[in-house]
């Protein structure tokens, strides 16, 4: 068993760290977002709160997952972490939607596989639309920024040469 070391410490608490952060962050925009308008009703308050847990979810994945590209140069472990950072993101807000929808009106859900599927599909893609549309320049600029951040203070490994 490998003995708890100090950096392991600190990683874990600049993670935990990071993850409240970029989730406190991606709640932040969109409440900005609908700040201004009446739109905002029960149901939005919700989504805005799913966009929230999703930011905060999908950074700790990101920085768990920087451990595939530790030996790698800045650029390739910055877009690495984006590309999971959002893909992650997209697919916690679909999932976090639909479980909420679910837990909410039970009774108004197909609780076939079929239907259970054909929901989860529209509610991923229902989070996507709700994210790109209009275009969240806000939300892009945090993304790469949660890359950024990844690459620099993430999980680094020193580059090995096998000879």
């Amino acid at each position: 068993m490998e003995k708890l070391t100090f950096s392991k410490v600190v990683g874990f608490i600049l993670a935990a760290a990071f993850a409240i952060v970029i989730g406190v962050s991606t709640w932040a925009l969109m409440v900005g977002d609908y700040m201004n308008t009446s739109l905002v009703n029960e149901q939005t308050q919700h989504s805005v709160r799913i966009v929230g847990f999703a930011g905060l979810l999908a950074a700790l994945v990101a920085w768990w997952c920087q451990r595939f590209v530790a030996h790698r140069g800045f650029l390739i472990r910055m877009l690495f972490a984006l590309f999971i950072f959002l893909v992650a993101f997209c697919s916690f807000g679909g999932f976090l939607r639909f479980a909420y929808i679910h837990a909410i009106y039970p009774s108004q859900v197909d609780w076939s596989l079929a239907g259970l599927y054909a929901s989860s599909l529209n509610d991923f893609y229902t989070f996507l639309l709700d994210m790109l549309l209009p275009p969240r320049l806000g939300f892009m600029a945090l993304a790469v920024g949660a890359a950024v951040y990844i690459a620099l203070f993430g999980i680094r490994e020193p580059r090995t040469v096998e000879l």
